[in-house]
């Protein structure tokens, strides 16, 4: 059985809203704010001392240590293969 192009079941697939490839231009363009040397240094060198005044009162995660499960594991294995070795020239 043919069902006709204009069936209802693709009545609902058709998306009269869509607006593909459509550019829509900004209202305005921002005008650059040109600073001078002297402002400019001023400027970061007071954002610099807001973000290390601010680092102070973080605590960070110690990642330079490796996780305790990370250090038992390969204990774990290291022991192992060292009985299977031990175990492997005794039997010779």
């Amino acid at each position: 059985m043919v069902s006709s192009v204009n069936s209802v079941q693709n009545n609902s697939m058709k998306n009269s809203e869509l607006n593909i490839g459509v550019l829509v231009p900004p209202n305005k363009i921002d005008k650059p704010v040109i600073y001078s040397d002297a402002d400019a240094s001023k400027q970061f060198k007071q954002l610099k001392t807001d973000i290390y005044a601010k680092e102070k009162h973080y605590n960070f995660e110690d990642t330079k240590n490796t996780p305790k499960l990370i250090k038992w594991g390969s204990i774990f294995a290291g022991l192992s293969a060292a009985g299977l070795f031990i175990l492997a020239k005794l039997k010779k």
